[in-house]
């Protein structure tokens, strides 16, 4: 049994809120907004996560089919229940409205798509951003979930393999960087499995006696270093055409999940040595565990609104509209986590437990 590591939960409500900091927006932008485009990047810090987390609490007692169902009762629920707004939010059952791009025409195979978390294998936007437009993560989360229990070693990784591991990961990162600069798509699962994989490696390199002994509060530093270096190569350099400033540009997703990389390992060392963290402060460890909730409902929230208002510009009413959409999306993120995602996991995962592995009753 792996010790719990609560900064990560707690990192982990950062990275939710930086993507509804980025998706506001669409609805309200704030004066300098493209100080928090980096939010979008959240999603990178999400893949690279994952990957850590289960291999970092992989068991060997843990069958296969157990560890599917498991992942299922862990994100499905939440997701079908948050799914059914979106229905009334983001489609229309006639024709669309022409001042509401976001809307779309009702498509029922498309729908289904999306309920089995399918539609990320899809390189077309109306497809991809189906259903919840926010799951098209969670299609690339169920296909690395899929993956894992098949290629994860069940024995920890040794140093050298586990470095060739994230070495390789790496690697990957970049041809696809470079193959989107080439203009070439790739659906998002393939896109981005190779995050998926730092994350592993990660793991590996951790279980492996490897420590990050840099203080927790570091990565408080970290983070404003990445929306420093994004908001200069993307709004401040933006037009600049250097051969560096370019290259900087093609390679910003490997360069950003690598200072993900490397803020997970630093919490994680932390908790593992039993240091201070200031990100296993109870209210950031309660968010960390409301963030998938909030994740799958922030958009639904914020496009309401503008199914109401069209876009506010930055004046006397932004910082207002951002509260009162904030408030509501926590309302909502509540309601969602502690009715239905939190008892409907453990209830299936015991379900689970009985049917695929071994169970005992506490």
């Amino acid at each position: 049994m792996h010790k719990r590591l609560d900064s990560l939960t707690g990192l982990r409500w950062w990275a939710a809120f930086g993507v509804f900091a980025y998706h506001m927006a669409n609805l309200a932008p704030l004066r300098h907004q493209s100080l928090l485009n980096v939010g979008y990047t959240g999603v990178s810090f999400f893949f690279v996560l994952s990957g850590f987390v289960l291999t970092w609490s992989a068991a060997p007692s843990t069958g296969i089919r157990q560890f599917w169902w498991r992942r299922f009762a862990r994100i499905w629920p939440a997701h079908l229940v948050a799914l059914i707004p979106c229905l009334f939010v983001f489609y229309s059952f006639s024709t669309p409205p022409d001042d509401q791009s976001w809307v779309k025409q009702f498509s029922l195979p498309v729908i289904a798509l999306s309920i089995i978390l399918f539609q990320g294998f899809s390189t077309q936007p109306a497809v991809l951003f189906s259903g919840n437009p926010a799951a098209w993560t969670l299609s690339c989360e169920a296909f690395f979930y899929f993956l894992h229990p098949l290629v994860n070693p069940s024995r920890t990784m040794k140093k050298k393999a586990s470095s060739a591991l994230l070495t390789s990961a790496v690697g990957i990162g970049a041809v696809m960087c470079l193959l989107r600069a080439s203009g070439v798509i790739i659906s998002p699962p393939l896109e981005r499995l190779w995050e998926f994989f730092l994350g592993m490696a990660l793991a590996h390199l951790l279980r492996a006696s490897v420590r990050f002994h840099l203080p927790a509060w570091s990565t408080y530093v970290m983070i404003a270093g990445v929306i420093a270096f994004y908001w200069l190569l993307n709004s401040r350099y933006h037009d600049q055409s250097s051969p560096f400033i370019s290259s900087l540009r093609t390679f910003t997703p490997v360069i950003l999940a690598l200072a993900y990389t490397v803020m997970i390992g630093i919490c994680a060392s932390a908790d593992i040595e039993g240091r201070h963290s200031p990100l296993r402060h109870r209210l950031l460890v309660t968010g960390g565990e409301w963030s998938y909730a909030f994740y799958l409902v922030h958009a639904t929230v914020l496009y309401s609104f503008k199914n109401f208002t069209g876009l506010i510009p930055w004046g006397v009413w932004t910082i207002p509209v951002w509260c009162v959409v904030f408030i509501i999306a926590l309302a909502a993120t509540g309601g969602l986590h502690l009715l239905i995602e939190k008892p409907l996991e453990k209830r299936l995962r015991r379900w689970g437990d009985l049917r695929f592995g071994n169970f005992r009753r506490s």
